[in-house]
């Protein structure tokens, strides 16, 4: 965690501890979701600084958008790192008609179609993030709004609608488009599976994302990486039995997991006895998972 101009940028893995200690003085009922549009990836490329980014937006905004302050109070960069910006106790200046009681983040990038391809950290971080927002102020998926939903005057669409929409952000291709559709079969779905506990060590499987993608033809590096996850949970789990793979008692985010594993060898179910697999193997199954099919 570090900080410059009154900014704090901080990674997915840091920011929910952050968040637990915010003390928040006014009603949250909505988190609206934006893209920055610019600056965008290739700005990002000159200068991979999210803190020198936040002090442009926050310069700009004032100077030439006549804010008082940057109107987001969240920005997501392309390598996961979250700043912070405008207060939480003030509302943001991010949709017309839209900004009492809400939470601005801005996804740094231009997310239309064609336009900048998002990548797996920034992805993950995002969910992670809205996901946090919602646990935080108790609300549930139906509180998420892009700008995309609104007019300029800040009448409510519901959806996209090229010839009303104020703006196409977060971007017409933002987690497979803009649109309500778009967002009941992408985003909401992703971001309440990472509620219920399915996108879990995020720290470690950004580690991995991010070694994937340094190593361009390392492909050892991965199979080694790999190999270490695998042995330590056989390891965990030699002594224990997996009652016909699901335990009624194990949580339903990580029956894929566990299915997976025993249907690869990983770890075995021996028809008899009662789940011995702890909270930490639960989750290794998962990474593991998610690994494998990447």
């Amino acid at each position: 965690m570090t900080s410059a101009n009154g900014f704090i940028a901080m990674t997915a893995g840091e920011f929910a501890g952050w968040l637990a200690d915010l003390k928040v003085s006014r009603s949250i009922t909505r988190i609206q979701i934006h893209h920055t549009y610019q600056p965008g990836y290739r700005e990002w490329a000159k200068k991979p600084d999210a803190l020198y980014w936040q002090r442009s937006m926050r310069d700009y905004h004032i100077s030439s958008a006549g804010f008082s302050d940057i109107a987001q109070q969240l920005t997501i960069c392309p390598d996961g790192t979250i700043v912070t910006g405008r207060s939480f106790n003030t509302a943001p200046a991010g949709i017309t008609g839209a900004n009492t009681g809400a939470v601005c983040i801005e996804n740094l990038g231009n997310f239309d179609k064609g336009k900048d391809t998002m990548t797996d950290i920034q992805h993950d971080t995002i969910i992670a993030v809205v996901g946090e927002l919602l646990k935080k102020f108790g609300l549930g998926t139906e509180a998420i709004t892009y700008h995309a939903w609104w007019t300029a005057s800040g009448t409510p669409l519901g959806t996209y609608i090229a010839s009303r929409s104020a703006k196409t952000c977060p971007g017409t291709g933002f987690f497979g488009g803009n649109t309500r559709e778009a967002f009941e079969n992408g985003f909401k779905k992703r971001v309440e599976e990472y509620m219920k506990g399915e996108m879990i060590d995020m720290e470690e499987l950004n580690k991995l994302k991010a070694e994937l993608a340094a190593m361009n033809v390392k492909y050892d590096t991965v199979i080694n990486r790999m190999g270490r996850e695998i042995s330590e949970l056989r390891a965990r789990t030699a002594d224990k039995m997996i009652y016909d793979y699901i335990d009624d008692n194990m949580p339903e985010w990580a029956h894929e997991g566990v299915r997976y594993c025993v249907d690869n060898g990983i770890i075995k179910g021996t028809g008899e006895g009662k789940l011995g697999l702890d909270d930490k193997d639960l989750k290794y199954c998962t990474m593991i998972m998610r690994m494998m099919k990447k």
